[in-house]
């Protein structure tokens, strides 16, 4: 008995039905919803007046009250935040205090007076 008697000569068929795969195949477990908390939220949403609806809006939103973020927050973190915020005026400030015009025409200044990179310089004769 030679030990490649067990061993299947020719090509790997790949059509067919897999194998170790029950009749049913593999199914997969369906998840478990709770419509009833979908429900209940949006009737509690509907039924409160119209502040506490827009109080409850700004939480999900993240536009909710700063100052209990802020209690979370280390020294650095704070200065940090103020400082993008001044920054971020200061920027605003900047581009308010020119027209559009001026803008433009100082973009094409800029652009005027860069390199011609694209211009290929001749080189030697010809």
């Amino acid at each position: 008995m030679s030990p490649y008697d067990g061993v299947v000569i020719g090509k790997l068929k790949l059509k067919g039905k897999p194998l170790n795969v029950k009749d049913d195949g593999i199914k997969k477990k369906k998840k478990k919803h709770n419509k009833n908390s979908y429900h209940d939220h949006v009737s509690e949403f509907h039924s409160g007046n119209l502040e506490d609806n827009m109080n409850e809006a700004d939480k999900y939103e993240g536009k909710g009250n700063d100052a209990s973020c802020a209690d979370y927050l280390t020294p650095a973190e704070r200065r940090f935040l103020q400082q993008t915020e001044k920054l971020e005026l200061q920027r605003l400030a900047k581009m308010a205090s020119r027209s559009h015009r001026d803008r433009i025409q100082q973009f094409n200044q800029y652009l005027a007076n860069l390199s011609e990179h694209y211009d290929i310089p001749k080189v030697g004769p010809g």
